[in-house]
């Protein structure tokens, strides 16, 4: 069984980063050859980690993800790849590949995406309604993330749950043990000129509106000169950011450390992790921070709802002072902090990659037969 990932790069996303964790699980499985084909060549910060687990990788001659082009670059890559399933992933890839689906006249081969947002801006506007509705009319299994995001499609594509049958749900999955077994760096290696007992608090994420890092750098800003905030990722809001901790005078206790590759070992040594987004799918970046066993904070939002449970680790969208005081509560109940550690090792073995791995290679086998 000849299987085909379809997505617009392999930034540093959450998207993204399940495929350079997932792809080469499922080429162990017996029978399965699984490669992905990117729409563009930028910022490709997975590109060579996944090329060393020995995953084939492709990039459309275009290299532009709004090229209509694509579609026919699609259809004559799935044709002389001799491919069963092709599965896709993200807007606009999504829509191309739908697409590649009118004009290719082998009825066997089967497509599958997967949506990974409870939200999108096309929802904002409704004459995207019924060419979103087109567009998933086009694949044969659908799946979401969560629940919600599930739902959330079948709102605004069928309301009247017409093809809801097409719709699974199918939680997003992290290699739990690379981030159990991560060696922590001493503080001080991490960031220049702080001592072991400086408590770290981290997010890890792109610098975007979906995001919401300026929420967690306020709350920081009125916690004691001893917390200071790890901030990892890349993104269009990181110089709103700089220039909001330079306004608050927290120059020296906010980090960022850009795109890092060695996420795991940071999160093993920080003391709190933090997601203060304003939407989320799924979130993976919760579970990563609880199998690097630390207390995970987040926002009541819908897709992190799904994630973490427990109601004390979880703040009011938007209020620093809600998040604040959370942090503030874990750093000074030492029991607490051990509890929500504990909580973190339960949980996130709901959340292995290797399971996920299964659930989606019985779903090929199920539409390849």
């Amino acid at each position: 069984m000849k299987v085909l990932y379809i997505i617009n790069n392999l930034g540093s996303g959450g998207a993204e980063k399940l495929l350079e964790d997932l792809i080469p699980l499922m080429n162990k499985e017996k029978d399965v050859k699984a490669d992905i084909l990117l729409l563009t060549d930028k910022n490709n910060v997975f590109y060579d980690s996944i090329l060393k687990k020995g995953v084939k990788v492709d990039i459309i001659k275009y290299k532009n993800i709004y090229d209509p082009r694509n579609i026919l670059e699609i259809k004559k890559y799935i044709h002389n790849g001799n491919y069963d399933i092709v599965h896709s992933h993200l807007f606009p890839t999504q829509y191309w590949v739908a697409l590649t689906r009118v004009i290719y006249r082998n009825k066997k081969v089967k497509f599958i995406t997967t949506e990974h947002s409870t939200y999108n801006r096309r929802r904002e506007k409704l004459y995207f309604r019924p060419i979103d509705k087109f567009i998933y009319s086009k694949y044969d299994t659908i799946i979401s993330i969560t629940k919600k995001t599930r739902d959330n499609l079948i709102d605004w594509i069928d309301p009247k749950r017409k093809r809801a049958d097409k719709h699974i749900v199918m939680e997003n999955g992290v290699d739990l043990e690379k981030f159990k077994k991560a060696l922590p760096y001493k503080k001080n290696d991490l960031v220049d000129g702080i001592d072991e007992d400086t408590k770290l608090v981290c997010m890890v994420g792109r610098f975007s509106e979906a995001k919401d890092q300026p929420t967690l750098i306020k709350a920081i800003s009125k916690l004691q000169d001893n917390v200071h905030l790890v901030l990892v990722g890349e993104g269009p809001l990181i110089n709103d950011n700089i220039e909001l901790v330079n306004k608050l005078g927290i120059s020296d206790r906010v980090h960022f450390l850009g795109f890092r590759q060695d996420v795991s070992r940071i999160l093993k040594t920080v003391d709190i992790v933090v997601l203060s987004s304003n939407w989320e799918g799924f979130g993976l970046a919760a579970v990563e921070g609880m199998a690097a066993e630390k207390p995970v904070i987040v926002s009541d939002v819908e897709g992190l709802n799904d994630v973490i449970e427990d109601k004390d680790l979880k703040f009011e969208l938007g209020n620093y002072n809600d998040l604040e005081n959370k942090i503030f509560s874990l750093l000074h109940n030492d029991d607490m902090y051990h509890c929500k550690v504990s909580y973190s090792n339960k949980r996130c073995a709901k959340f292995d990659v290797k399971q996920m791995v299964k659930e989606l290679f019985k779903l090929y086998k199920d539409e390849y037969i």
